[in-house]
């Protein structure tokens, strides 16, 4: 039997509620491929936020009770304002890629090809007929990987902080559509409710056995919260909190109405929120080799040569029809880890590349004209 928690039913309606831009909430929510799973918390104040001072809590399938192994504290970082924090799962080794347990987020090269249906073994297309492309697995599930390097199918360069490693630990972060997410400010829920500041779901149901689907629905029956990318939409300037809402035994319901729904494993969103919060407009979707996309962006639209590549950790070498302005080398995690401004502007140059461990890169070439061309760096 649910343990309910009765704080929630009689003092949480005479709280003082919350003003607009006035705390965290959460800007998105991720629930895709497997251990694609990722939360943006964002900041609508005018002041740096510490995250240490909030927590996470997973009230999984319809529980009513904060344990301590579903709840983690955010790290010891300070959000500035109307800036966005992105927590993505830790589980990035893709040696532990065959065992369904542990597969790790999504880094970009994965091989990209058409989808198929499972069922009717058709392509998939989308609302316009188009034939929808992603990645590939073989029949065991197992991932494809190869050598061209994908950021629409990159998740980890999104992540500032990875959580919750071993599940029999902590597993706040493997949510699978049923499960209530909670952002509460202090570290656990408080006796009151009154620092809880948004909820994604609702306290105390599972819809698996509520509403016999997998996911809350929206309006139109469509799961919201499983192999979806949701995001808070622009007006919305405070979490969702109110009793009414967000607990099941006072009515509470969740159909995603605050939130524009996207398909499974959208990942360009994360990283920047648009808000009416924000001093300034800002862009609502966001490039970990570009930053913030203000329009349509020239990607890979003039060629270059690099070499040599594979590199033993010396010069590298860059040509291209363009004047080059800068050469930027990012790993895996969307980290600058080199960089070279071409003062002469010339349409060749030299980074010296050895201070890179071993491993893959990816090098973005930003011409004069501010066109961007990306190609991956092998170092060896």
């Amino acid at each position: 039997m649910k343990r309910i928690i009765p704080f929630f039913l009689f003092t949480m309606t005479s709280l003082v509620m919350f003003g607009q831009c006035e705390d965290l909430f959460f800007s998105e929510y991720v629930e895709g491929y497997a251990n694609n799973k990722a939360l943006e918390i964002y900041n609508p104040t005018s002041e740096a936020v510490n995250l240490s001072e909030y927590a996470i809590i997973r009230f999984s399938n319809g529980s009513t009770n904060p344990v301590a192994s579903k709840t983690q504290q955010l790290p010891d970082a300070m959000l500035d304002a109307g800036d966005v924090f992105v927590i993505v799962v830790d589980l990035t080794d893709t040696a532990d890629w065959d065992s369904q347990f542990d597969k790790p987020a999504w880094n970009g090269y994965n091989v990209i090809d058409t989808l198929f249906d499972f069922v009717t073994g058709e392509p998939r297309v989308d609302a316009a007929g188009n034939i929808l492309f992603g990645p590939q697995f073989t029949d065991e599930g197992a991932a494809l990987f190869g050598t061209e390097y994908n950021e629409e199918y990159d998740l980890q360069c999104k992540a500032d902080a990875f959580l919750c490693p071993d599940y029999d630990t902590n597993n706040a972060m493997y949510f699978n559509g049923n499960d209530a997410m909670v952002l509460v400010k202090g570290t656990t829920v408080s006796n009151s409710g009154d620092n809880i500041l948004d909820v994604i779901g609702v306290i105390g149901e599972d819809p698996t056995t509520t509403i016999m689907e997998d996911a809350w629905v929206n309006a139109d029956g469509f799961w919201v919260t499983k192999n979806s990318s949701i995001v808070r939409k622009p007006e919305i300037t405070g979490g969702r909190f109110a009793v009414e809402q967000v607990i099941a035994q006072a009515g509470g319901t969740f159909t995603g109405e605050e939130w524009n729904d996207y398909s499974s494993n959208t990942f360009e969103f994360l990283g920047i929120h648009d808000c009416d919060c924000n001093a300034v407009a800002t862009p609502a979707r966001y490039s970990c080799s570009l930053g913030p996309i203000t329009g349509t962006n020239n990607i890979n639209s003039i060629p270059f040569k690099m070499y040599p590549n594979p590199n033993s950790g010396g010069s590298l070498f860059v040509e291209a029809d363009e004047n080059i302005r800068k050469i930027s080398v990012y790993n895996l995690m969307g980290q600058l880890v080199s960089s070279s401004l071409n003062t002469s502007l010339n349409n060749t140059q030299e980074l010296n590349v050895t201070n890179l461990e071993s491993g893959l890169y990816v090098v973005n070439i930003t011409f004069e004209n501010s066109y961007v061309s990306i190609q991956r760096l092998v170092v060896e």
